[in-house]
This record gives C-alpha cells, sequence and structure tokens, in this order.
C-alpha cells in the first residue's frame, strides 16, 4: 500500500541530511537554573529558557494557582463572548490597563494569538505595515495573512523606513517591531522610532515579550525604561517569558480594545483562557512590580556573561541583553557544539535557520537571575573547551 504522507518523509531526510531536523527533549522537574530531562541521570544548567526572572516554579504562584482552582475550577469552558468571561479575566484586563497606563487591555491565550490578532484585525486595505527585518514569526505570519500590504527595513537602517513612511499613497501607517529582538538580543531604536511616528503620523506597535518584567522600573519594558511608554499606540505583552504563564496582553485606548473585541477572530472564536492561569499571571505580575533585585540580578548576571564571552573572541552580536547569541555559523558545527556541551552538564538548544539567517546557527544563552557566577563561570569554560576542540 503506498505510504500518502511519503513526501513528507522525504523532506523530513533532508531536514536530517542538513542539519536542520528538530527533536523534542522533555523536561521532567521544574523549570529553574537546573533541571532533570527524560532518560538522564545528570541533573543539567539551563541556559535556553525564556524563565528570566526564575517565576516558573515561585511559591507564592503556585499557592495562588491553588486557590483559583479551589474557587473558579480549572476551565472557563466557553469562548469570552458567550459565557467564558470570568472574574479573573477581567481583573487581568484591568491590572495590566494600569501597569500600561493605557485606558483597557485584553487577553489573549497566547502573544502568539495576540500578535495575530491586531496584525491580521487594525491594519486595513490601503494601509501599509512596516516591519522590522528582525520581528518574530508572529508578527510576520499575521501581517502576511492581513489585509494591508507590507515592506521590511533594518534595524540599522531606518532611512529606508523613513522613505517607506514618506510614500503618500496609504491611507495609514503602522510601525511593528519587538522591543528586545528574541534572536540576537539587541534593541530596537524606540526613541527613534517614535520620532518617526510622530513626524508622518503613524501608528506605533511595540511587542515587549522579552522585555516586561525584565526592563523598567516596574518591570514594564524598554519603553517604560526609556519613557516612551505614552508614545506607543499598541503594546503587545507576551507573558510566557519572564512572566511564566501562557497569554498574551492587547494594552491600548478603549476603542482599539473594543474593535478587537468585535472584530478579532482569535479572540472571538477560542476558549478563553483558564481562571486559574490569570490568578498565576496576577501573582506573577505582583513579583514583578515589587521585586526589582530580580531584575537588578538578571542584568548584573548577563553583563557578566557577556564580558567573559567576548574576552573568549566569541561573537555575541549586538547583544545589550539577558539574551546572549554566540553566533558559530553553519548548522552542523552549531548542532556538535550543543551536543558536547550537554554532554558537559549544559542545556543549550542550537538555533538554526530558517529560525535565523542561513550561515548565522547560534547558541541563543538565556541567561536567569538565579544563575550562579559559578555557573556562568563553568558555561564560559565549557564554551572555550568545546568550540576550540569543534575547530572553531
Amino acid at each position: 500500500m503506498t505510504d500518502k504522507f511519503a513526501f513528507l518523509q522525504d523532506q523530513l531526510r533532508e531536514l536530517e541530511n542538513t542539519s536542520l531536523l528538530r527533536r523534542l527533549r522533555c523536561i521532567e522537574s521544574v523549570q529553574g537554573p537546573v533541571v532533570r530531562l527524560e532518560g538522564d541521570p545528570a541533573e543539567k544548567v539551563l541556559f535556553c529558557s525564556n524563565n528570566y526572572l526564575n517565576l516558573a516554579g515561585d511559591r507564592r504562584i503556585i499557592a495562588a494557582v491553588t486557590e483559583a482552582v479551589r474557587r473558579y475550577g480549572y476551565g472557563a469552558a466557553a469562548s469570552r463572548l458567550i459565557s467564558g468571561t470570568m472574574r479573573p479575566h477581567v481583573k487581568v484586563e484591568t491590572v495590566f490597563a494600569r501597569f500600561f497606563g493605557t485606558e483597557a487591555a485584553i487577553l489573549f491565550p497566547s502573544g502568539w494569538t495576540a500578535n495575530e490578532a491586531v496584525l491580521k484585525t487594525i491594519p486595513q486595505k490601503g494601509d501599509i505595515v512596516l516591519l522590522d527585518k528582525f520581528d518574530h514569526a508572529s508578527i510576520i505570519d499575521a501581517t502576511r495573512a492581513g489585509q494591508a500590504e507590507f515592506r521590511t527595513y533594518r534595524p540599522d537602517r531606518l532611512d529606508r523606513l523613513e522613505k517607506l513612511l514618506a510614500d503618500k499613497k496609504y491611507n495609514r501607517r503602522f510601525i511593528v517591531t519587538e522591543s528586545i529582538f528574541s534572536m540576537d538580543g539587541n534593541t530596537a531604536d524606540l526613541k527613534r522610532l517614535v520620532d518617526l511616528k510622530k513626524a508622518y503620523d503613524a501608528i506605533l506597535i511595540v511587542d515587549e515579550a522579552h522585555a516586561i518584567g525584565c526592563m523598567g522600573k516596574t518591570g514594564a519594558g524598554l519603553a517604560h525604561e526609556l519613557g516612551l511608554l505614552s508614545e506607543v499606540d499598541i503594546i503587545i505583552a507576551p507573558l510566557g517569558k519572564a512572566i511564566a504563564t501562557t497569554g498574551g496582553i492587547v494594552a491600548s485606548n478603549k476603542t482599539v480594545i473594543d474593535y478587537l473585541v468585535n472584530k478579532a477572530r482569535p479572540f472571538i472564536y477560542t476558549t478563553a483562557p483558564s481562571p486559574v492561569n490569570c490568578a498565576a499571571i496576577l501573582t506573577a505580575l505582583e513579583v514583578v512590580k515589587t521585586e526589582p533585585s530580580r531584575r537588578e540580578k538578571l542584568a548584573a548576571n548577563a553583563e557578566y556573561l557577556r564580558t567573559r564571552l567576548s574576552k573568549l573572541g566569541l561573537d555575541t552580536g549586538n547583544s545589550t541583553t539577558h539574551i546572549i547569541p554566540v553566533i558559530i555559523g553553519p548548522s552542523k558545527d552549531t548542532l556538535r557544539v550543543s551536543k558536547e556541551l550537554f554532554a558537559r552538564g549544559f542545556f543549550i538548544a542550537a538555533i538554526r535557520p530558517p529560525t535565523v539567517p542561513a550561515g548565522s546557527a547560534r547558541l541563543r544563552i538565556s541567561v536567569q537571575s538565579d544563575h550562579t557566577t559559578e555557573q556562568l563561570d563553568a558555561l564560559v569554560n565549557a564554551l572555550k573547551d568545546t568550540i576550540k576542540t569543534s575547530g572553531r
């Protein structure tokens, strides 16, 4: 009998032959600086998690979740516009509107669906969406599927962005950027983007996925740290990184949020997030706001590690944050280094195309606030030996 899916097997073999095949690894412990993986008795120091502030196993969040289960049960059991809106959803949205200083906010099941909702719903026919070339896949995919035209610009070539903004044939112009770029650990020039937004009457949308919790006096992100939060028209805040839960917040004025409630298909046609998850979000956000020492320790760890890696002559790109790439180049070499580090007790996934451009495969090191200096030093020494023995 003919295998109807042989064509997929052929493509999977091609991925394996080019060192691009992905496989899942199962963690069997709480996410933290050190984890246990299925089938491996030795603990690994984890350097590829987005659990930047080490809230994933926080006992206060676990206690809040336990209490929420008793009070609300686990599931919402309906979409928000039917009977799925519960008190925890409303509280999350109210608290985040206050956190970002906006008129309103809306909760989505994930950061991906938050971006999808905004970019497929708000820019319309006759508009143009201007994307940073290094924006997250959720931003790019949602824009491609939307109604408006789109173009890309490079973060180091904002002159191109200005030329695109100057084109008067479009009804509205949207600038969309991440605040911290997830594969490189550098930041967008938000001040310049705000200047351009004002000069050309554009709408600025900022995804704070990797900055929320980690930057700003209260953890409200890069725009807040730079004093530019009020200049951002739509804030998107995925909650699966430093907040260590699931979901995505969109914060803006009441008109934008009301429009999303009425028109955004990822909001209308899906079951509401669990009220239990809302309890986790609210407790995590309170910790973020009241414990700035976590942000301070994260920044100190990142600076220490980046300095040590640079002294080794490793290519860490333009990173200035807690995301530090070690760019190796060929996928095969990067995969080999990742495997050798794993054998030495360090879990760092190899990031390969299409996630990053061809020839720029890398280890993306994600620093956590609870990493110790000893763990950071041990990683540096292991990288020094591993990359040397790999001929890089």
